[in-house]
């Protein structure tokens, strides 16, 4: 038995998150516009994408909990039974938007018991994470648990460590997301993925950022990363997101015979 088999899974009807096979690419939807929103799902409905993340944090109605679940429902109804990932950034990791906990707790618990979300991301280091992650839990929502650093690249031990915090706190999924400043970087996010890998309760996302970390979008699942992000043609949620036709290319390629 091959050591990706023996990876932890994470089930969403007929769909998973780790184990064998290749890693699941994900599109971003960042328009802060409804149209623009529902063509980049039918875009993907036509693609070979497995799952649509929605960066509701871009949206122009974020606040307006009920036009965010109408919208979701739309979106989720587009591409079918592709998994929704709902995600909503703060500034602190990445966005423009700087909601108070209460906030951003009750968008997360509001999405959550919506029925219109497949999964949902709490930055385990926001202040309401554990209410969010309580709230995921009420409405049985699994919980990708995640973690951004645009300024550079922690320890492998860190790394590590922040990854068995998200588990230990409740995720259903753990995700990190690292700035490379050197080729190291990049080694160092891939053996810290590979030495969670071997021990963890939940699948593994990960990824080095930027240009320099292109190769760990494309080579995530030698290490044990289970997901992995693409764009269509659009602007990406993220530095060094690749076009899904190449992603796709180069997953196959490198895992053929994983």
């Amino acid at each position: 038995m091959s050591v990706v088999s023996q990876r932890p899974v994470l089930k969403i009807r007929d769909f998973q998150l780790g184990g064998p096979g290749r890693p699941k690419v994900i599109i971003p939807l960042t328009d802060a516009h409804e149209p623009g929103l529902i063509a980049t799902a039918r875009r993907v409905a036509a693609s070979r994408a497995d799952m649509v993340e929605w960066r509701v944090d871009r949206y122009e109605y974020r606040d307006d909990h009920t036009k965010v679940a109408r919208t979701a429902a739309r979106i989720h109804e587009i591409v079918g039974e592709r998994p929704l990932l709902f995600t909503a950034r703060t500034k602190h990791e990445g966005s423009n938007w700087h909601p108070s906990s209460d906030g951003y707790r009750d968008l997360i618990a509001d999405a959550c018991a919506s029925g219109t979300i497949d999964l949902v991301d709490v930055q385990y280091l926001n202040p309401a994470a554990k209410r969010c992650i309580e709230a995921a839990r009420a409405n049985r929502i699994p919980v990708v648990a995640s973690n951004h650093d645009f300024v550079g690249t922690p320890s492998v031990q860190e790394i590590r460590d922040r990854l068995n915090a998200m588990a230990s706190m409740g995720a259903d999924v753990a995700k990190i997301a690292v700035m490379p400043r050197s080729p190291q970087d990049v080694a160092a996010l891939l053996a810290a993925t590979a030495e969670c890998a071997d021990t963890s309760r939940v699948p593994l996302i990960t990824m080095s950022m930027g240009p320099l970390g292109a190769v760990s979008r494309l080579a995530g699942q030698v290490f044990g990363s289970c997901a992995t992000f693409a764009t269509l043609g659009d602007a990406g949620s993220a530095p060094g997101q690749l076009p899904l036709d190449d992603v796709l290319a180069a997953l196959d390629l490198i895992g053929r015979d994983l």
